[in-house]
């Protein structure tokens, strides 16, 4: 008797498509005065277009003032892709841009937006760490520090640089006066004993 043999099949598993990237993913930023209005920039460039109701998340940039606003203001040359606003979220340091009906985030060229956050209002060395995200896309980090605030100080002494130096100013222990000159755009500074001039040179 002759008996047909069998074969056994596996199941063929369908092919796992890579998810896709973004070739540009960068943010700089603005202002670095603490309390300051900080204007920073996004550009972005993913390898497949997003479409309308798609949405991009900005994640880690905590430690600004602004407090949570779901129409926050996006300006720049791509910012009618976002119907120019996005979701700020205070607490995360989180930015989502949705993108509007109608548009779509191109391939092949940069979208660059902008926002303004409020910087720490005190000196702050800043955040990094800071990710860039997308459903279907693995998620970008993004290198730099952002919203790190330095401490700033007006100059209150403005005078002619001859009056400037014919004073001679008294100081606390380790401490200096500085000056601005009115006719020269000179910064002078008294040491307890001289004045010493530092130059603009502009």
């Amino acid at each position: 008797m002759f008996v047909l043999p069998t074969f056994s099949f596996g199941v063929v598993a369908s092919p796992t498509v890579p998810p896709e990237t973004f070739d540009t993913a960068t943010l700089v930023n603005g202002n670095g005065g603490a309390g300051n209005s900080n204007t920073l920039t996004l550009t972005i460039q993913p390898s497949s277009a997003i479409a309308a109701s798609g949405t991009i998340t900005l994640a880690g940039l905590t430690g600004s003032q602004t407090s949570d606003n779901a129409s926050l203001t996006v300006g720049g040359a791509g910012s009618a892709i976002f119907g120019s606003s996005a979701d700020w979220t205070q607490s995360s340091g989180t930015l989502v841009l949705t993108v509007a009906g109608g548009q779509s985030v191109p391939t092949g060229s940069d979208t660059v937006v902008t926002f303004t956050l409020t910087n720490p209002a005190s000196a702050d060395a800043g955040v990094t760490g800071i990710t860039l995200a997308s459903s279907g896309f693995t998620t970008a980090n993004i290198s730099g520090t952002f919203l790190n605030a330095v401490a700033v100080f007006n100059v209150t002494t403005r005078d002619t640089e001859a009056n400037i130096t014919s004073t001679t100013p008294t100081n606390p222990s380790g401490e200096v006066n500085i000056a601005f000159g009115t006719d020269t755009y000179d910064f002078y500074i008294y040491d307890g004993s001289a004045w010493y001039i530092f130059n603009n040179d502009s």
